[in-house]
């Protein structure tokens, strides 16, 4: 009895959705096709795809990620993207996940401390920078599952740092100069 109740309500609700079709009255569609065969692909092109500082490596899912990231990103900055609904609501929320913090004292030789942090989506990264006393950096990328500290101060108009990295693949420390040519 049950087998006949299913069967009978599956050829009710067939029935009551069977749509007709009026082929008098059924006009046309048309869609226009735009002819992009005038369009190359440059080197100019596969370079923003195609890593060209890739170290060697056998490693395809390394390889594979970076040719992605960066076809994303090719892809996102595009003039077709960037005006779409979708690109201007992604750089809305990418500016809405910034914050800039500013300490300041009464003093007038005081210092004036800022803190700048940013969260950036598409790219799986958070920067944090610090000015103050000295300047800081705090970088992690969670696509390499890597992050970086670095504290830099001016000495002698150059600017000594101390960077620390530190990824699944090892931890580098380093000291050095930075100065501009």
């Amino acid at each position: 009895m049950k087998q006949m109740t299913l069967i009978f309500i599956l050829l009710m609700t067939s029935q009551i959705a069977m749509a007709k079709l009026d082929h008098d009255s059924t006009q046309p569609m048309t869609v226009a096709l735009t002819d992009n065969s005038a369009e190359k692909i440059t080197e100019k092109d596969v370079e923003k795809i195609i890593p060209m500082d890739l170290k060697d490596t056998n490693d395809m899912n390394q390889v594979a990620g970076r040719i992605a990231d960066r076809s994303l990103q090719t892809w996102f900055n595009s003039p077709a993207v960037q005006g779409s609904a979708l690109g201007q609501t992604a750089t809305t929320v990418q500016k809405n996940m910034k914050a800039d913090i500013t300490v300041k004292s009464d003093e007038p030789q005081a210092i004036e401390h800022k803190f700048s942090m940013q969260f950036m989506a598409i790219q799986a990264m958070a920067k944090v920078q610090y000015t103050g006393w000295l300047n800081a950096v705090f970088n992690y990328d969670a696509r390499a599952a890597q992050s970086m500290v670095e504290f830099s101060e001016k000495v002698f108009n150059k600017d000594l740092f101390v960077n620390h990295t530190s990824s699944s693949k090892g931890d580098i420390s380093s000291v050095g100069i930075k100065w501009g040519w």
